[in-house]
């Protein structure tokens, strides 16, 4: 086939496919369905694969007594290797305010590796999902707690996640890695602002989780390109702090039993357990890590060497911070993994407690039966009345018109399993990283936001690691919220958290 004649096929199989569905058997329709697919996906005769066009609809929020038209967009963005040949496709929604006046633009990106951005959508754009009657159902309502008001909003989704595609059977290996996945980021971050005439607007990055690694060697990149927009923030939600796999050179890192500490203490006291359940969660974190940062941190370094006496001590500490049996711990080496806690902590009653955000519970043997990570009763099996997966699909289709060809995809397992640790520049610390880089931009903003209930990354570890670099402390700051891994998620602290931002917007774009 010609390439001139390709899209035309596209297009064409597409209204034969939309004639056929209403006759056709099932079996055979899915076959047809796929066929076509691949045909898009392959790109017939070397042309470019066919791309949805975006789409657009406008919308009007009100946001701290301030009402905001905007444009919501969503498309998806063509990514090319060296030679040229069209690989994948990054998915993004992007939320911007009509203004005279130069706005900055936020991109915003999950982690995993292999999540979409779903969280950060769901706690910052101005409209997002809610459950509705009768169960199972959803609506889309306004969000007052949106950034919109600070910044235009880009939510993007790596290729192989919400959207993306790929095309050519090899073409996720270019992608999922840690470098890959750094570089592919930063060409769709050029090309938005590029289509869009937004090359000097300022730019900041927030990333959440493994994003944490992501938006750093994103911000490392832009700073090596002559020309490329300057970064104005970085924004750091519950962030991974090694990019790579295992620890850098040179650098020490603390126990992770002893960072884990302060939040065992702090969920163990939202379910009731332990002895410090009347103190206030703030306090409690503190004092939790006055103790793991001295006595515990001391007695887990002496090992075999440490005393009877000493040992049973030291159990006898934990048992009161976590809520669990001495005689558990102690078997444990006076350690409690996390994996432990979340099983142990409410077993008397039959529950297991959340991962992502410990505060949550749900009965054993219901999240027994289902495989990770939607065993953990924080996911969205567990906190929503409707499921996630079709009201974001709902909210592409019917919020903003877009079309694509495929579904949403909101965590591929693959793209975790086949993630490339390995880099060329060996293991990397992320603040040693942004220390540098501020070194160089002394405009240059960080503020990390953490959750007190988060034992995927317990807060103490990000907070630790990013004190220890000793930023300067006039362009960085940290906030432990009473929230979970995804701190926007949650509605109570939704409020604080984005004031907190917007706070953070102002003070870096008076240095801008």
């Amino acid at each position: 086939m010609r390439p001139c004649t390709y899209r035309a096929a596209i297009l064409m199989a597409g209204l034969c496919a939309a004639a056929l569905s209403l006759s056709m058997p099932a079996p055979v329709l899915a076959e047809a369905q796929a066929q076509a697919q691949a045909a898009v996906a392959e790109g017939l005769g070397g042309a470019d694969p066919f791309i949805p066009p975006a789409a657009s609809r406008r919308g009007t929020v009100v946001v701290r007594e301030q009402t905001l038209p905007y444009v919501a967009e969503a498309s998806e963005t063509l990514l090319r290797d060296p030679q040229g040949r069209a690989r994948a496709t990054l998915s993004s929604v992007s939320y911007v305010v009509e203004a005279d006046a130069p706005r900055p633009v936020t991109f915003l990106f999950n982690g995993g590796p292999g999540g979409a951005t779903i969280a950060l959508r769901e706690g910052l754009a101005p409209r997002v999902t809610a459950g509705a009657g009768p169960r199972g159902a959803f609506r889309f309502v306004d969000n007052p707690d949106s950034l919109i008001d600070a910044t235009d909003l880009v939510f993007a989704d790596a290729p192989g996640v919400g959207y993306g595609r790929f095309f050519g059977e090899d073409a996720s290996a270019a992608y999922w890695g840690v470098d890959e996945d750094a570089a592919a980021i930063t060409d769709f971050i050029l090309a938005w602002l590029r289509a869009r005439g937004r090359e000097g607007a300022p730019v900041f990055l927030v990333g959440e989780s493994y994003a944490g690694v992501r938006v750093g060697l994103v911000a490392e990149r832009l700073a090596a390109i002559p020309a490329a927009p300057r970064l104005a923030g970085v924004v750091l939600v519950s962030p991974s702090t090694v990019a790579g796999r295992g620890e850098a050179p040179g650098v020490r890192t603390m126990d992770a039993a002893v960072l884990a500490l302060p939040t065992l203490a702090a969920t163990a006291r939202h379910h009731g357990r332990g002895a410090y359940a009347a103190m206030a969660v703030e306090d409690l974190a503190d004092q939790a890590w006055a103790f793991a940062g001295g006595p515990y941190a001391q007695a887990l370094a002496q090992g075999d060497a440490l005393p009877e006496a000493r040992r049973r001590e030291t159990a006898r500490a934990l048992s009161a911070y976590t809520g669990l049996s001495e005689r558990l711990i102690l078997d444990n080496d006076l350690k409690v993994p996390a994996a432990l806690f979340v099983r142990e902590l409410l077993a008397d009653q039959g529950l297991r407690i959340g991962g992502s955000d410990g505060r949550a519970k749900a009965s054993r043997a219901v999240t027994e039966r289902r495989s990770p990570p939607y065993d953990d009763p924080s996911t969205s099996p567990y906190t929503l009345t409707y499921d996630q997966t079709g009201a974001v699909e709902a909210l592409f289709r019917e919020e903003i018109g877009y079309r694509p060809v495929n579904g949403y995809v909101r965590l591929s397992i693959d793209a975790n399993r086949a993630w490339n640790w390995n880099r060329a520049a060996g293991v990397e610390m992320m603040p040693a990283l942004f220390g540098e880089l501020m070194r160089r931009d002394t405009r240059l903003h960080v503020t990390l936001m953490t959750g007190y209930y988060d034992l995927t990354i317990p807060y103490a570890r990000p907070v630790q690691d990013y004190l220890a670099a000793d930023l300067p402390s006039d362009r960085f700051d940290h906030r432990v919220l009473v929230a979970g891994h995804a701190v926007f998620s949650d509605p109570d602290a939704r409020a604080a958290a984005t004031d907190h931002l917007r706070r953070f917007y102002a003070k870096a774009m008076r240095a801008w």
